[in-house]
């Protein structure tokens, strides 16, 4: 079961009414539901996801959590994730069996 993205706002004041008066939206379960977003319309795997520059890898993790935070607490309408195929062996000239060189699929946020 997914957890909601929206937590309740801090303490009520003694009036009832939060301080800032808005909710809260956990930017990691927007970066999780956009994951399984991905698996499902465009058949990502998770590995895909996380291979090296792709979305979810270490070294691009940040970007994309402080991208889903703006598109959360920011007036966008619309996230846009990009499937690139970049070349992976072609250095060593590995291939795929069939004498094609593989390809890696990255997803990049914009």
């Amino acid at each position: 079961m997914m957890e909601s993205l929206v937590t309740s706002p801090s303490s009520p004041a003694t009036n009832g009414i939060a301080a800032n008066g808005l909710p809260t939206i956990d930017p990691n379960v927007v970066v999780e539901y956009l994951a399984s977003v991905l698996e499902i319309t465009l058949g990502a795997s998770r590995r895909e996801l996380e291979n090296t520059g792709s979305l979810l890898s270490k070294p691009r993790h940040s970007e994309t959590v402080q991208r889903c935070t703006r598109f959360a607490t920011e007036s966008q309408v619309a996230l846009y994730v990009q499937k690139d195929i970049s070349p992976e062996g072609q250095s060593d000239g590995t291939s795929d069996g069939l004498g094609m060189p593989k390809y890696t699929p990255c997803f990049f946020l914009y």
